[in-house]
């Protein structure tokens, strides 16, 4: 049986990448963004060989997440930073954290209808189709520069995933860092992180190496849909893990090439599914081997070719202990192997042309061969316990992609830019799917910024969805078709100077044939849904360091009949960091409201909750290092989220609490 092990694992050979990378002296570069907040939003986005744009042109609201937003509050992960967002909402169900967006989280559904990118490398695997916003996400988030968030539907040049949007994260440069770097943390639970990073210049190459390990014993949670008696029992070990990631980067002038490799095995001891509650052999581990080699050819004044190739594998290995006792007197312990294997490789080719004046064409096409797509379901010893000898599932696959892609975005006097595109999507086993986009931008000068965008997308079924069929769980189903989506959204922004900003938006979007569970456990295609929204979000930046971030959203998503699940109609957000007294200290402070959501298919509701978060950091400005206190859920607010139902507990789970006050030491240390 895997248990979640000590860091003690993977300390020798972090140490011995640390000892290399002191071996070479450097001098010490702290990251530090000193833009006003005018320049960060002119910062071109969605990194080489994505598309690159300045925010103002896109018509779509654009939020920039950056290193020095991650160190002034403490973010331990992406789900951290997201869930600040407006229209974000980020679930735990103990396993996994998942991202929400714009009232569409159904829970226990990890595809969360966003393209999620590291430097234009997709994440998304291609089983699930789940990018998980917790520690199972493939890369330390102490190597992000910013975080990029395109909001709308992006299919027309990104894809089918971009549904709801683009999540880009820009890694650091090797320049950056121009040295070596020491990252340690400390948090409740002994959870434990070490960082060893190297960056600079080989050969004229930007070199960025960088290996993470990290676990965790976890923490004791009551809960009281285990027993069946009312009672509740005290579950230890909720989120024990432990994992490493391995991140290099190398770029020259016009090229570039990434490798990202990730390992996280997660504890879930709470008993979901029936599984044995307390047993530390139920142990869910996910695995990333991600590799880009991207290149820009200058062709002529007029025109320029944006290539990639990417590789990518994933594996998920679930361990889920089982008591057969009744059947099964002399061996009642069984273990229940879940297994997925996923390969890809794909090309990207994009021609940028502004041969026209006031116009940018850009054409491209794009193919992703998922050459392995595997998925395996067995009973340790029993092949497929109370059916026969053989697997409970063995089901193997395979399918390419083809995407063409146009967009014109064209200047139409000095204040308005008019954005057309269209992408032409072919997938095996499907028709063919169009999804034109159109988008408008005006500059009003003093009155703000318009913008106006109409898009569609589609997302077809993941290979989960459409063959996880094993005797007694019929969840998979080969007949389902593509969800369909209709968006059109406004959004204003106005600039009061080149430290503030206001954004509000107004969207409304339709979802055909959106993937569901019917009553019986069947993925089925379910009734339309309509959703109607407000985001408004306020940001300002002052001189001496402090910075603030708060706005509100209200949302309504529902079907035929009612609001979804884990759907809260308001949320209200606040960041603020503010100078604390002596010379390189900052205090940050969080602030987050979730108004009541349903669960367990709209036949219960939880209570809204409020959660605050704090964290000091101190960074002298001579030093070669930091350091940051952070505790999270100040008050101990006590709350739960909605999760899958799950039907196999002797109380049908719908809802699983949540973490209570933690903390979390940690330091960057600079060679």
């Amino acid at each position: 049986m895997k248990q979640p092990a000590s860091l003690t694992r993977a300390l020798p050979s972090l140490l011995a990448a640390t000892l290399l990378l002191l071996a070479k002296p450097a001098l010490a570069a702290i990251d530090a963004i000193e833009m006003s907040l005018d320049e960060l939003l002119k910062v071109k986005i969605i990194s080489t060989p994505k598309f690159a744009e300045n925010p103002d042109q896109i018509p779509s609201v654009v939020s920039v997440l950056t290193a020095e937003d991650i160190r002034l509050y403490g973010w331990r992960n992406l789900g951290d930073a997201l869930r600040t967002l407006q229209g974000f909402n980020v679930t735990d169900d103990a396993t996994y954290g998942y991202a929400g967006v714009r009232g569409i989280s159904a829970p226990g559904d990890y595809r969360p209808r966003l393209q999620m990118l590291i430097d234009g490398m997709l994440v998304n695997e291609n089983i699930y189709a789940s990018s998980p916003v917790d520690s199972a996400f493939p890369l330390d988030i102490g190597l992000i520069e910013r975080i990029e968030i395109i909001r709308g539907p992006s299919a027309s040049i990104y894809g089918g995933d971009a549904m709801f949007g683009v999540i880009n994260i820009v890694t650091r440069h090797g320049q950056s860092i121009n040295g070596s770097e020491i990252g340690l943390s400390f948090g409740s639970g002994a959870e434990r992180r070490l960082r060893a990073t190297w960056g600079g210049q080989v050969g004229g190459a930007d070199v960025l190496v960088s290996a993470t390990g990290f676990d965790a014993n976890g923490r004791t949670r009551s809960v009281n849909d285990v027993t069946g008696d009312g009672s509740s029992q005290r579950i230890h070990g909720i989120g024990g893990e432990d994992g490493n990631q391995l991140f290099v980067k190398v770029r020259g002038s016009d090229w570039s090439a990434a490798f990202i490799h990730a390992d996280r095995d997660r504890a879930a001891p709470h008993g979901s599914y029936g599984t044995i509650p307390n047993d530390s052999g139920h142990v869910e581990s996910d695995h990333y081997d991600l590799f880009q080699l991207a290149r820009n050819w200058k062709l002529d004044a007029w025109n320029t070719l944006e290539q990639r190739f990417n590789v990518g594998a994933y594996g998920y290995d679930g361990r889920f202990p089982y008591d057969y006792s009744a059947a099964l007197p002399p061996d009642p312990r069984v273990i229940n192997i879940d297994k997925a294997r996923g390969n890809w490789w794909g090309i990207e080719n994009r021609l940028i042309n502004t041969a026209w004046s006031g116009q940018r064409l850009t054409l491209g096409f794009e193919y992703k061969a998922n050459t392995r797509q595997d998925q395996r379901n067995i009973d340790r010893g029993y092949g497929c316990y109370g059916y026969g000898p053989a697997a409970c599932l063995d089901d193997r696959q395979q399918n390419k992609q083809f995407t063409l892609i146009a967009q014109d975005e064209i200047q139409i006097g000095a204040s308005s830019l008019l954005t057309v595109g269209i992408s032409h999507n072919r997938q095996e086993g499907y028709r063919p799917f169009w999804s034109p986009r159109l988008g408008f931008v005006h500059d009003a000068d003093n009155w703000g910024l318009f913008k106006a965008l109409y898009g569609t997308a589609f997302r077809a079924p993941s290979v989960y969805e459409r063959a996880y069929i094993t005797p007694g769980l019929a969840y998979g189903n080969p007949d389902l078709r593509p969800e369909k989506m209709r968006s059109f959204e406004l959004s204003w922004e106005k600039r009061f100077s080149p430290q503030s900003r206001l954004t509000a938006t107004v969207y409304h979007f339709d979802i055909e044939r959106m993937v569901t569970v019917d009553n019986t456990g069947l993925a089925v295609n379910g009734s339309p849904i309509r959703a109607n929204g407000l985001e408004v979000e306020y940001e300002r930046q002052w001189s001496n360091g402090s910075r603030l971030r708060t706005g509100y959203s209200v949302q309504y998503a529902a079907d035929q009949t009612q609001r979804l699940d884990n759907s809260p109609r308001h949320m209200a957000k606040l960041n603020l960091a503010v100078p604390a007294g002596l010379p390189g200290l900052m205090a940050g402070i969080e602030g987050q409201w979730i108004a009541a959501r349903l669960g367990n298919v709209g036949s219960e509701s939880l209570a809204p909750y409020g959660l605050a978060n704090f964290n000091l950091r101190y960074a002298p400005a001579s030093s070669q290092w930091e350091l940051g206190l952070s505790i999270y859920n100040l008050f101990d607010r006590r709350y739960s989220d909605p999760v899958a139902v799950d039907d196999l507990l002797p109380v049908t789970r719908w809802q699983l609490p949540q973490q209570g006050r933690s903390a979390a030491l940690r330091t960057i240390l600079h060679f």
